[in-house]
């Protein structure tokens, strides 16, 4: 790889360290037909995997800013990242590795603070961002049902208590 090479990686990894979920994946002992299964399953999530030389991930970390991370690039060492959201990788990674006795999820870098291997299953847990939408918008929205069915019915109250009256007079002898 030549200077020129080098230097692009190292570009792109660091726009890729500002993406909201980056995660590191030690693959030893996983086999090419599962790698390429669990590319094929980070792809359609719209999540990306490359393998990077430690040294220059470390540079790239460094351009960008990450602190406390560069320890982790030891050994051969996959990036696996989301532009989108920061959860579903994790749920991906550890869904993926859960019944494989091989490879494992050295770190992740959530939002910009850095996750040891032992807090991803809590991470995983997180509600994703779309999920997090979803219940502002039921919270916003559940005052204005409330309001929408209390107006309602007030003129079916109204019509009940009319037809209350005209059973009574109707039965009451004149």
């Amino acid at each position: 790889m030549n200077k020129d090479e080098k230097s692009k990686l190292i570009g792109e990894f660091t726009s890729v360290f500002g993406s909201p979920g980056v995660y590191l994946m030690d693959f030893k002992g996983l086999n090419v037909a599962e790698i390429t299964e669990l590319r094929s399953k980070l792809r359609e999530a719209n999540i990306s995997m490359k393998v990077v030389k430690n040294t220059l991930a470390k540079r790239a970390l460094k351009e960008a800013g990450v602190e406390n991370f560069d320890s982790f690039f030891t050994g051969p060492t996959g990036v696996v990242w989301s532009r989108e959201d920061s959860i579903i990788p994790a749920r991906l990674l550890l869904d993926f590795l859960k019944n494989r006795n091989k490879g494992s999820i050295k770190a992740g870098l959530v939002d910009g603070a850095v996750m040891r291997s032992d807090q991803m299953e809590l991470v995983s847990k997180l509600p994703t961002k779309h999920e997090l939408y979803g219940h502002v918008a039921s919270a916003l929205n559940a005052p204005i049902v409330k309001l929408a069915r209390t107006l309602n019915a007030m003129p079916t109250k109204f019509v009940r208590t009319v037809d209350a009256l005209r059973e009574k007079k109707s039965t009451e002898p004149a």
